[in-house]
């Protein structure tokens, strides 16, 4: 199988388009929508790059990795725009696996806090957003399907590495526990400024601190792509270590890509020198503003560090990032050739 990769510049959110040739068919997938106002962008270079040589029946794919805005914003208007041409949904829903009192709960704890800016309230968001997108996919007919390692999810194209349901559900309950929500509620202190001249001489020590990702992130999905050349490609969302070590704890193999998307947006808290150097990808992708946290520099240091070889881009330098498992299957863009950080 071979297919054709676009990461569209969307800042710090996260949209792929993978168009695959398979078995002389044109399949689209998409995993993640950006923020909503990132829909008419993933649309208008589906429409200028993609459509002109797929035509209008050719099957979509889509999947959300998980239900942070910067993720599924965009998906309800995608969804409305490819409608009846939707193969499959995978979504895993957080609200299908809550009670409707936990979800009050959830509401609830959040409107004592209201006046902070916080995990809980983009919690409630996620919650929320996740029922809304619900909603479209019922509107237009189309049943969505979980996305969990230990489930079959009847496609060729694609593997799910993680999270397994155990892993999701564990996850869930943590951030949904009455108490844990209070705490993240109260909890407004801010990540502790880090000197840049450390980043660049010591940036594996920042990098291994304690990681502290949200359970939220940690329900992201991790996808794996393999083309003809036999050649790996991860999409890893905003999942972290724990996501990492779940999957490898469940027997699958990662390691070696060719591609690697390097977790949310290049932050330190997904990352350690250990998975860096166990990923060993020939490049990290990411999606990016560009600013002080996304991508950090002391990840980028980290890298340089423990994998001289390898090359990450991000769509902050250059724009939307290309490339085609196979070039003679896929039309000529005449784009020039990506720069590295």
């Amino acid at each position: 199988m071979d297919f054709s990769i676009d990461m569209i510049n969307l800042k710090s959110a996260d949209s792929f388009l993978i168009w695959h040739k398979i078995n002389g068919y044109d399949i689209l997938t998409i995993i993640d929508g950006g923020y909503s106002k990132d829909a008419k962008t993933i649309l208008s270079h589906y429409e200028k790059y993609i459509h002109p040589y797929v035509g209008s029946s050719s099957r979509v794919i889509i999947i959300n990795s998980h239900p942070h805005d910067d993720h599924i914003g965009g998906l309800p208007e995608i969804v409305d725009y490819f409608g009846k041409r939707i193969l499959r949904c995978y979504f895993n829903n957080p609200a299908k696996y809550l009670a409707q009192e936990q979800i009050n709960t959830i509401r609830s704890v959040n409107e004592a806090y209201k006046s902070t800016v916080n995990r809980l309230t983009r919690i409630t968001e996620s919650i929320n957003k996740a029922i809304s997108f619900q909603e479209t996919l019922d509107r237009n007919g189309i049943i969505a399907t979980p996305l969990f390692s230990d489930h079959p999810h009847d496609s060729s194209l694609f593997k799910v590495l993680g999270p397994s349901e155990s892993f999701y559900r564990n996850q869930l309950d943590f951030f949904t526990h009455k108490e844990n929500l209070k705490e993240l509620g109260s909890n407004i202190i801010q990540e502790s400024v880090i000197n840049e001249s450390v980043e660049g001489f010591k940036p594996c020590n920042i990098v291994d601190e304690k990681n502290d990702t949200s359970a939220e992130n940690l329900t992201s999905s991790l996808i794996e792509l393999q083309d003809s050349k036999g050649r790996k490609y991860l999409f890893s969302a905003d999942a972290g270590i724990d996501s990492f070590e779940s999957a490898q704890a469940n027997g699958h193999q990662i390691g070696n890509y060719h591609i690697c998307q390097l977790p949310h947006h290049g932050s330190r808290r997904n990352i350690n020198s250990n998975w860096i150097s166990k990923l060993n990808p020939n490049q990290f992708w990411v999606s990016a503003a560009g600013n002080s946290k996304h991508p950090r520099k002391a990840v980028i240091e980290c890298i340089r560090k423990n994998l001289s070889k390898c090359k990450v881009y991000s769509t902050h330098k250059g724009g939307t990032k290309h490339i085609n498992s196979e070039n003679s299957l896929f039309p000529e863009r005449g784009w020039s050739s990506a720069e590295p950080l």
